[in-house]
């Protein structure tokens, strides 16, 4: 099983011959711009699903659970897609689930 490396870009394809451009144009750099829009997808559901609504939203644990299971996924599969998707799901699920339980993380 390849094992995919976000901070050096090892196990992905194209990488062999690093160079600045093959870099830009790898799964490599889609997979960590990838991370940063499910990072910003969180922060707008935090602000426009939860606070003006009213429901109670931990920003903290849907973090902890939406770009952990990302980064683990991305590792172990390399498939961007499909670890943007369950990212987000667990970050839904994080973030209600743990609203519900504990308080909304102090972001108020």
């Amino acid at each position: 099983m390849a094992l995919h490396n976000l901070l050096t870009c090892a196990g992905f394809e194209g990488t062999q011959k690093a160079s600045a451009l093959s870099t830009v144009a790898s799964g490599c750099m889609t997979s960590r711009i990838s991370l940063v829009l499910l990072f910003f997808l969180i922060a707008i559901i935090r602000k426009w699903g939860a606070e003006e609504w009213g429901i109670e939203f931990n920003f903290w644990i849907a973090l902890g659970l939406g770009l952990g299971l990302y980064i683990i996924l991305i590792t172990l599969t390399g498939s961007i897609k499909i670890a943007l998707v369950i990212g987000l799901i667990a970050a839904l699920i994080g973030g209600y689930g743990g609203g519900m339980l504990f308080e909304s993380g102090g972001e108020y």
